[in-house]
């Protein structure tokens, strides 16, 4: 992307909410204005495509899966409550 001297409002606000964009979590108005954006600026489309690319690949190594023992003394202890 350009340095931060050079880029226009709407390349920040890509920039501040690409996360929640690619996570799913930004609102609709904020899903159109980022949308409408990348549509006409390549360089955020570029860093927004490699953005998604890398979260795709790292999402599934952020799951760690609880063994089993300590998922039944957990539901255990729920059920106690």
């Amino acid at each position: 992307m350009k340095g931060w001297e050079s880029m226009s409002p709407e390349c920040l606000f890509v920039l501040d909410n690409y996360n929640d964009y690619i996570s799913g979590e930004l609102d609709p108005d904020r899903v159109s204005r980022v949308e409408a954006h990348i549509r006409s600026c390549p360089n955020c489309e570029i860093f927004l495509g490699k953005a998604s690319r890398i979260h795709g690949r790292t999402a599934g190594l952020l799951r760690v899966q609880a063994p089993q023992t300590l998922r039944k003394s957990i539901s255990s202890l729920l059920e106690k409550t």
